[in-house]
């Protein structure tokens, strides 16, 4: 069943990204995601940057229908679906290593966290980093060396002294995250590295299919996983998927 909200603000928030503000809270803990419908185009799952708003990336003919939309326009959303980062956070360091709009989940559990874990903050150019100040002890990368150190956001790692046994947290463009995992691994156990995993979802209850990893669903078992729990999926971090939900490619 959809609730019906307003826009009461719109953030540009970086090149072809905006955070859409609404006009009351969703119940929802971080790392959960809502569906978003748009009448007439479609429906999309979306994680929250905090408890009244999505921050999205302009990509398609769905997004590009919502940033046409303006404050006092309505949205149709239903959710929260999901698990959440809470789920598995446990005493001790943490590091948050966020991809691009992978920073939008991560600092709305940044900011439920009673401590202030150390950021991997890493995007493609200074004009696409999110959500920088908002985080606090936040290390920087760009792709073209704009903004922080050059290089991509695994090479932070090399810029800190890791405290072992600690928690990571990942999220953000998938490859990224393989990558990202390869490092923890040097400091941690499986089970100390959590991911967010974003797939193509029609229903988010776990009936379609569409979004299946290692026979599990991330709309009803994640978003948010152990990579214990899927280290062994042969598909993590290296094949591209269509819009059904099948291996397309190789990334």
């Amino acid at each position: 069943m959809y609730e019906h909200y307003k826009i009461t603000d719109i953030v540009d928030e970086a090149n072809n990204v905006k955070t859409f503000v609404l006009d009351k809270k969703i119940l929802a803990k971080p790392g959960q995601f809502v569906m978003l419908w748009l009448p007439g185009v479609s429906e999309k799952p979306f994680s929250l940057s905090s408890d009244n708003a999505i921050t999205v990336k302009r990509l398609g003919v769905f997004t590009e229908r919502l940033f046409k939309m303006g404050i006092g326009n309505e949205l149709f959303i239903r959710g929260p679906y999901g698990n959440s980062f809470l789920d598995f956070a446990k005493e001790g360091n943490k590091y948050l290593i966020a991809g691009g709009t992978g920073a939008a989940p991560l600092s709305f559990f940044a900011e439920w966290l009673n401590e202030n874990p150390t950021v991997l903050l890493g995007a493609r150019t200074k004009d696409e980093l999110i959500f920088e100040r908002r985080f606090k002890g936040v290390l920087a990368s760009t792709d073209d060396g704009s903004h922080g150190i050059k290089g991509m956001v695994t090479d932070l790692f090399n810029e800190i002294k890791i405290k072992n046994n600690s928690q990571f947290f990942i999220c953000g463009p998938e490859k990224m995250m393989a990558a990202a995992v390869g490092k923890a691994l040097e400091h941690t156990q499986e089970e100390n590295i959590i991911l967010s995993l974003e797939r193509y979802m029609k229903c988010g209850h776990g009936i379609c299919g569409n979004c299946e990893i290692g026979g599990l669903r991330v709309c009803v078992d994640g978003p948010v996983f152990s990579y214990s729990s899927i280290k062994d999926n042969e598909h993590f971090g290296k094949f591209k998927r269509s819009k059904t939900g099948r291996l397309e490619y190789e990334l």
